[in-house]
């Protein structure tokens, strides 16, 4: 996934990092041995490619796939990839991975099925997938300034609905795990995760960086520049209180 910051430039940095850390927890509940391989779909920044690198070791392989791999550099085990998976396949032979993990952001995939199944066909017997997105989150304003309250519902409904699409069925479809359980994977499990977050944290810090990142396809005629810089500053004021955004997690085992 490619966005276009507001100053004209590709940053696609803090966008990703809405993900780093389910990835990251799902990641802590497998068991990835030196000499695992790994294809890795929406690498970004290559922050959870070098942690998969690392636990592959020196004879294992990490296939790192973005449409902006601007950011990845390839190494004796991280191979980068340019794909677009609206309509380019992904690369590596059947059985090949003993993981597959998948993040994606930027609103629900043109034909996420197809996407799926090309997983798990490259996908050992046995192996693991990963796959994470955020979902169509309600925005829950617990405390905020004065009247600031709806300014920040609204930018954070419209932030959500961009990333998520606007029927909010984000990216691996609504009903997920039971579609994997269809497509014969076993384990199947999928949770989400929300969080509070105070103004002057690093969760909010994270959305203003994000709501100026994406300030030219969130501005409206309701939401102008100056409604969305006065919830970049509200972002930095402790008096916020609000809830994160949902992120969903699901893994799943290919059958033996």
């Amino acid at each position: 996934m490619t966005t276009t910051a507001h100053n004209g430039q590709v940053h696609p940095a803090r966008l990703r990092e809405l993900l780093d850390p389910t990835i990251g927890h799902e990641l802590d509940k497998l068991d990835i041995r030196p000499g695992h391989h790994v294809l890795e779909i929406g690498a970004g920044t290559g922050a959870i490619t070098a942690r998969l690198a690392r636990l592959v070791g020196n004879y294992g392989t990490v296939s790192a796939v973005d449409n902006d791999t601007s950011c990845l550099n390839p190494t004796a085990v991280i191979n980068v990839y340019h794909r677009d998976l609206g309509r380019d396949s992904l690369p590596g032979e059947p059985n090949r991975f003993h993981l597959v993990v998948a993040r994606w952001l930027h609103g629900a995939l043109p034909h996420p099925v197809q996407v799926l199944e090309q997983m798990i066909n490259r996908l050992r017997p046995g192996g693991w997938l990963v796959l994470a997105d955020i979902t169509g989150t309600p925005p829950r304003v617990f405390r905020a300034p004065g009247d600031d309250a709806a300014l920040i519902h609204a930018v954070l409904r419209r932030v959500y609905r961009t990333i998520a699409g606007p029927d909010a069925a984000a990216t691996w479809t609504t009903d997920n795990p039971a579609l994997l359980v269809a497509m014969n994977m076993a384990q199947v499990c999928a949770h989400t995760i929300t969080e509070t977050w105070t103004g002057n944290g690093p969760g909010c810090q994270l959305l203003a960086d994000v709501v100026n990142q994406l300030r030219p396809v969130l501005r409206t005629p309701e939401i102008t520049n100056t409604a969305l810089d006065r919830f970049v500053t509200l972002m930095s004021n402790p008096g916020v209180v609000l809830g994160s955004y949902e992120s969903r997690a699901i893994h799943a085992r290919k059958a033996t």
